[in-house]
């Protein structure tokens, strides 16, 4: 008996959580951008698979997020020139401009559950699984075939897939929200952070962003070391 080994077991989740964290520490460090994209889009798959079986929808919460944070922050004020522009000049703002009208009116008793999103299998499929992504994933079709280096859109991929682990489990790891915090910097979207990671968020902003990246390593390293966790 004393030869047996326990058999260590990965939950779906677990194993997407470790994927996706891998792939943020190799993104800040500046590693290759397919191994990146490769290993994000599989966590994503799985996160996105788990909460469809759980009877969610997550490009639906992607889409009403999104369209929530955009009218709180027109209703704000704060929403940067460029996007308000793009915004205003699109289809969208008919659906937003209600959003805004009560936003302004009823304030902290606005209910953010009566927005409902809609998107179709079609919609959703162009969506997130993209050229590059069926491109390092497959083979079979296209055995010679090729891939632009523009077609990866590595920030995106990780944002989803930072975003799908939120909806499961709500807790973010330090590598997420390190991520969270550079792409907020990045996209001047600061104040719609948790406190605990604005101020870190806000020093992203005042650095260039060469040292941004070395930030967020620093960052990772200290709260991992913090709650107890390997590097």
């Amino acid at each position: 008996m004393s030869g047996l080994k326990g058999i260590v077991q990965i939950s779906k989740i677990a194993s997407a959580q470790r994927q996706l964290d891998a792939a943020i520490r190799m993104f800040f460090g500046l590693e290759d951008e397919l191994a990146i994209h490769t290993v994000a889009a599989a966590a994503f798959q799985v996160l996105r698979d788990v909460t469809t079986k759980r009877g969610g929808h997550f490009t639906n919460e992607v889409f009403r997020a999104g369209m929530l944070n955009i009218a709180k922050q027109y209703s704000a004020g704060t929403l940067p020139p460029d996007k308000k522009a793009m915004i205003e000049g699109s289809g969208l703002m008919a659906t937003i401009e209600p959003l805004i009208a009560d936003i302004r009116e009823q304030g902290d008793e606005f209910d953010s559950k009566r927005l409902s999103v809609k998107v179709s299998k079609r919609q959703e499929h162009k969506l997130w699984l993209s050229h590059a992504t069926t491109f390092l994933k497959h083979a079979g079709q296209d055995p010679n075939g090729f891939l632009a280096v523009d077609d990866l859109d590595n920030e995106k991929i990780l944002m989803a897939t930072c975003a799908a682990y939120i909806e499961l489990m709500k807790n973010p790891t330090p590598e997420i929200m390190a991520y969270f915090a550079f792409w907020s910097a990045k996209n001047h979207q600061v104040n719609d952070l948790a406190k605990e990671v604005q101020k870190f968020a806000r020093q992203l902003e005042a650095a260039k962003e060469a040292r941004r990246y070395r930030l967020c390593i620093q960052f990772i390293r200290a709260n991992k070391k913090n709650r107890g966790l390997r590097n």
